[in-house]
């Protein structure tokens, strides 16, 4: 019989790494690292006081109220055009997302690291939507 996380049977011996299924979406607690230096003009160094602000709002609103993966992604995660798009980020592939909340324009681009406990990989801190507009 399958476990209630797992959609098949089937297992594949060359990619054993966890999915972020459905079941762990609704059960994860949704976290954020930084795990590599950030992309150069998405930094913190460029980031006034207002986006600052935008930051910690985020934050507090995500972490600071222990949502779940998907009550953040359902909150945040963009609704129009490519939800995601693929990057190399430290040579590796990866299917990069963003949130931002409604038609403000600050925005934050990362990944799930699969191999450390699905954490969002901050790789962009995107104040003024540049990215993707």
């Amino acid at each position: 019989m399958l476990s209630p996380a797992k959609l098949t049977d089937r297992t594949d011996e060359e990619n054993s790494e966890p999915s972020l299924l459905l079941t762990n979406r609704n059960s994860i607690l949704f976290r954020m690292s930084i795990e590599h230096s950030l992309e150069n003009g998405y930094d913190f160094k460029k980031l006034n006081s207002s986006s600052l602000k935008n930051l910690h709002s985020f934050i507090e609103n995500t972490i600071g109220k222990n949502l779940t993966i998907s009550e953040v992604e359902k909150l945040f995660l963009r609704t129009k055009g490519d939800v995601f798009s693929n990057e190399v980020i430290n040579g590796l592939e990866r299917k990069i997302i963003h949130f931002g909340k409604d038609r403000h324009s600050f925005r934050i681009h990362g990944y799930y690291n699969e191999k450390n406990n699905f954490y969002f990989v901050i790789c962009k801190i995107d104040p003024n939507h540049k990215v993707n507009k």
